[in-house]
């Protein structure tokens, strides 16, 4: 009886102190949420505001701007950007990634993976990717997303592109966020079309196909950055409810543990009581 006293301590104590681990990484989750939330708040007036001027020039031009970006290409392989963490312990986030990018990617396709998780996924898998993008989840550069659309843009008018598409997580609310495929290249006007725009004429020097042509590569920086920024939102409200479930799993099983241990200490007192009264008797 004693040694099973001993065993549930030990257990409660081994229990505790993973409690301590999971409160303490449910406190940084919560800490960096706050954070990429309002990054991502700072970051809509930039894209509303480029997305206002694209909507605008397409639709004061339609049919008469012949820009490389609107045409689709028939040669080349598509390519996914797919955005997935670096770190584990957020709940279903990869897996439902994963999941998204099985049922889309086929193997001529080319991947440029952002996130390690992913990375070693495909390469469990042995499928090839490009990893010059792997810790942008992590570094959150705005250069290396600008470096990245330079290179993907200048592939497309080459014709070594086919289409270009994004897989990531979108951010609805704190509980709940979704693997969301989305096409950037070639441009889809209807996108645009529920934009709001000026409704003033506009004067676009020195022609609206070079200004669109300069436009077109800053909008797909500002979405792929936003989405990217909107997948570690994700990342961190997963993994902050993922260490908050922890925590009160192991809270639960620490008062479990501890009518265990309270029941065996009064079975040993009871069977302790016993004895002695069976001695005295026995004189």
């Amino acid at each position: 009886m004693a040694s099973d006293m001993q065993s549930i301590k030990r257990r409660m104590k081994s229990v505790e102190s993973t409690k301590k681990i999971t409160k303490a990484m449910q406190l940084v989750a919560t800490s960096k949420l706050r954070k990429a939330r309002n990054q991502l708040t700072e970051l809509k007036p930039y894209y509303s505001t480029v997305q206002e001027i694209v909507a605008e020039i397409l639709s004061d031009n339609q049919g008469m701007v012949d820009n490389p970006y609107l045409k689709e290409n028939h040669d080349g392989k598509k390519v996914y950007i797919v955005v997935t963490s670096s770190l584990g312990l957020c709940g279903g986030y990869n897996a439902n990634v994963f999941k998204v990018m099985m049922e889309n990617i086929h193997a001529e396709d080319e991947v440029y993976m952002i996130g390690r998780k992913g990375a070693n996924y495909l390469n469990h898998y042995q499928i090839s990717c490009h990893l010059d993008y792997v810790d942008l989840n992590s570094t959150l550069d705005f250069k290396d997303v600008i470096r990245l659309v330079r290179e993907l843009t200048q592939r497309y008018k080459n014709h070594s592109i086919q289409s270009i598409q994004i897989i990531y997580t979108q951010f609805v609310n704190n509980l709940t966020f979704t693997p969301t495929v989305v096409d950037l290249l070639p441009i889809q006007t209807n996108l645009f079309e529920n934009t709001s725009t000026t409704k003033k004429e506009t004067l676009f020097e020195p022609d609206p196909q070079t200004v669109l042509n300069d436009l077109i590569p800053m909008y797909l920086q500002s979405v792929i950055y936003g989405y990217l920024v909107e997948s570690v939102t994700s990342e961190n409200a997963s993994r902050r409810t993922s260490m908050e479930n922890a925590t009160d799993n192991a809270e639960e099983l620490i008062e479990e543990l501890l009518l265990k241990y309270n029941q065996a200490r009064q079975t040993a007192i009871t069977n302790e009581i016993s004895e002695i009264v069976a001695g005295a008797n026995a004189q």
